[in-house]
Order: structure tokens, then sequence, then C-alpha cells
């Protein structure tokens, strides 16, 4: 693993033990959920075949991957998930999108707590850009609701520098 801060940007490279690791959770999260490619869970993305669709998992696992290795957690390995603990730590959500220019996106859910917060990840794996945070409760509100889609969508000038996140109230879970 490398990680190299530009620019409020943290760069986090995966080992290869960290990228199994991701398709390993991949694998778990579809059979968990019993998932199929057209399920209305997916939010309305569309996937070619299932590779790709279980492709989609592992780089969101290796996003949450990468989002511990910021936190210095090098040996995180990612949750089966249950959708009702927080994916890095006790109150981090992470929101991974293959497009560099994307939009953290939150889909419109109630959270446990009012401490949680997510962190949107960019890049390709095993070369991961953990861009920057928000608080959930500052992100679900009408401006940045999505018309048409009802979830919430940030924009990355929006988000908080990560070496923010650390000091701030947020920082301690």
């Amino acid at each position: 693993m490398v990680m190299r801060t530009m620019s409020s940007v943290a760069k986090v490279i995966l080992d290869r033990q960290q990228e199994l690791a991701a398709h390993q959770a991949a694998l778990d999260r579809v059979k968990y959920f019993n998932s199929q490619m057209d399920d209305p869970s997916q939010h309305g993305q569309r996937f070619t075949n299932l590779h790709e669709f279980i492709w989609q998992k592992a780089e969101g696992a290796g996003a949450e991957i990468a989002v511990a290795n910021y936190f210095g957690d090098y040996g995180f390995v990612p949750k089966s998930p249950d959708n009702t603990s927080a994916d890095v730590g006790n109150n981090i959500e992470v929101k991974w999108t293959k497009h560099a220019h994307g939009h953290l996106i939150v889909q419109n859910k109630q959270y446990e707590r009012d401490d949680m917060v997510a962190i949107l990840v960019t890049g390709l794996s095993p070369v991961y850009l953990v861009m920057g945070w928000m608080p959930l409760h500052m992100i679900m509100q009408p401006k940045y609701r999505h018309p048409n889609q009802g979830n919430y969508w940030v924009p990355k000038s929006n988000l908080f520098e990560m070496q923010y996140l650390k000091r701030s109230n947020y920082g301690d879970n």
C-alpha cells in the first residue's frame, strides 16, 4: 500500500492482498443480497453482465479499503453488508464512482447515527483518490436532492478536504 497526499486529495494504492480482499468482498456481497443486475436496490444502474456487476462491487470494496488505509488501518477487511453498520470505522460511509468528475451520491434512506459522514472516492483499482467528505445531515438537504432520482448529489467542489475530517467533531469515531 502506498499513500500520497496531493493538494487536498489523498492518493492510495492498494497492494495485491488488498485487491484480492476487495474481490472477495464483492462476491460475498452479491451472494449476501442474492443480487441481480436489474435489482431495484441498484438504483437504476445498468450492467452489461454479471462480471461487470461484480467488478463494480469490487471497486466499491476497494474504495473502502483505501479510506481505511488513509486512516492508518492497513489490515482492514470490508464487511459483508448488513445495511446497518458503517462501511469504515463507526461512522463512515464510503461512496465510490468510476467517474473522475463524479459527485458524491447518497441514497435517500435513514441512517442510524447523527454523526455519520460520507467520503467520496474515485479511481480504479489499485489506485484510488480519496476526494473529500461531508456529514450526512448536511448532504440530505433540498439543495443536493436530485430532481429525478430522489437521492442526493454533492459536487466535489462542495466537499470538505480530507485533512479536516480527523480534526472535526466527526473524526473521533
